[in-house]
């Protein structure tokens, strides 16, 4: 419909050139035209600065040249001299602007401006229109893809299709020519899967931490959505130096279950076409769906494949917290041990009872989380005692935590109880392999120190 009103433009005024320009940023495209100029090239875009059209959009007034003399190069759409005599702009609000020229002088007049404001009109309510349906379709298709790809997660945690069956249908969606997944391992990013491209020379390859763009959204625990051609892509590698690829656009996510980082999902074009922007929602959420499923791979390789934990706290069994203990200790990291008790859990069951004595070691267990940080290992050994491993931490920073703890225990879950607040809870840490070479002597340290800590 656009283009016949602005063939019907063309014909009433005899033009030697009618085009309708959009803006986008600081330039003008070009979305509708009828010329006799083989110089007018369609695609190509004109600035808004230091052109007519772009004066008349940045003013938003319509300009009328009866005898035009200026150079051709001010017009900012012809690609060598047409000769033009007269020229007429009329901008479209703040959205685009429409132009006509003329090998004839003294042709516009304000009538010919008049009857030109009416088209505009029309033109504006049709693009406008053509706006919203066009709205509507991608938000249909959006919905569409997000209700395929639901389904074949479905299947996926049946274990019907592989992850790759997903990765298609989000390369589709968004325009993308691949796609990839980076998980962390052993405080690095290794890329565990990827599609689009061939596999070789990426798969289980490990990014720089700090070198590389995928580190940046892993780090961050940001997404990062970079544009075409970003000076950010070419001055840094987006998996590691040397590369095979040359990524033009980037949208990163990262993975995150439960307020841990474990990944980053990445979607790369290295064509001549962008991204989608308007598959950015659709992305979020596919990248969401994935952190619970890598959550899983992620849990499975920290916890050595454990499914089952202690009922009350949701912390991991005694029995599999010494396992990971013995395996620090045979690998020689640095760590700490970290002992907590409640010496007065029985008075709290005749008190209160059980159920309300549940409620405050689950308090107590997210505490101690919540002071440690998400990475730590956490084991209740029946009644109130609670024991952490925490990784390379110094001693004078355990020795904060162990304070910070303490006090957060005791005023956010005692204090508004009758029971003696400073008696309530006893902590102390030990450090290996500072004060013991086995796992036994390391817990009897710890224990050993919440006494003293508690006498003082």
């Amino acid at each position: 419909m656009v283009e016949s009103f602005i063939q019907l433009i063309f014909n009433i005024y005899e033009a030697f050139t009618v085009a309708l320009y959009i803006r986008e940023k600081e330039r003008l495209r070009c979305l509708s035209s009828v010329t006799f100029a083989t110089s007018f090239d369609k695609n190509r875009s004109i600035p808004i600065e230091g052109t007519l059209p772009g004066w008349t959009l940045k003013h938003n007034e319509p300009l009328i040249i009866p005898n035009f003399d200026k150079d051709e190069e001010i017009l900012g759409y012809y690609g060598s001299r047409e000769d033009i005599k007269s020229f007429m702009a009329y901008p479209m609000e703040s959205k685009g602007v429409i132009v006509i020229d003329s090998k004839k002088k003294y042709v516009f007049t304000d009538k010919e401006k008049k009857i030109l404001s009416s088209f505009v009109s029309v033109i504006y309510r049709e693009i406008e229109g053509q706006k919203k349906s066009q709205d509507i379709e991608d938000r249909i298709e959006e919905l569409s893809t997000e209700k395929r790809i639901m389904g074949l997660f479905n299947e996926l945690n049946a274990s019907k299709i592989s992850t790759h069956a997903i990765f298609k249908e989000a390369l589709h969606f968004s325009g993308a020519d691949f796609c990839f997944v980076g998980m962390e391992k052993n405080e690095k990013i290794v890329i565990h899967d990827i599609c689009g491209i061939t596999a070789d020379g990426f798969l289980n390859k490990e990014c720089p931490l700090r070198e590389s763009i995928t580190s940046v959204v892993m780090e961050g625990g940001r997404e990062l959505l970079l544009p075409y051609n970003s000076a950010y892509l070419k001055g840094k590698p987006l998996f590691f130096t040397g590369e095979s690829i040359k990524t033009r656009q980037f949208f990163g996510f990262p993975l995150i279950a439960d307020d841990i980082i474990v990944g980053v999902m990445g979607f790369g074009s290295l064509s001549d076409t962008p991204l989608k922007e308007g598959a950015i929602g659709v992305l979020r959420n596919v990248a969401s769906l994935f952190s619970l499923y890598y959550a899983y791979l992620w849990m499975r390789d920290h916890l050595d494949r454990v499914k089952e934990f202690e009922p009350v706290t949701g912390s991991i069994e005694f029995s599999t917290f010494l396992g990971v203990l013995e395996k620090m200790i045979k690998k020689g990291d640095r760590f700490h041990l970290l002992s907590v008790k409640l010496p007065h859990l029985r008075v709290y069951n005749k008190k209160i009872g059980h159920e309300s004595t549940n409620g405050i070691l689950r308090q107590v267990a997210k505490v101690i989380r919540h002071c440690t940080g998400n990475t730590t290992f956490i084991t209740r050994k029946g009644g109130g005692r609670f024991y952490a491993l925490l990784k390379g931490n110094d001693p004078g920073e355990i020795k904060n935590i162990v304070k910070i703890m303490n006090f957060t225990i005791r005023k956010s879950i005692f204090e508004d109880r009758t029971w003696d607040i400073d008696s309530a809870v006893e902590s102390g840490a030990s450090s290996f392999p500072e004060d013991g070479q086995d796992l036994w002597t390391l817990m009897e340290k710890a224990e050993e120190k919440r006494h003293k800590t508690r006498t003082h």
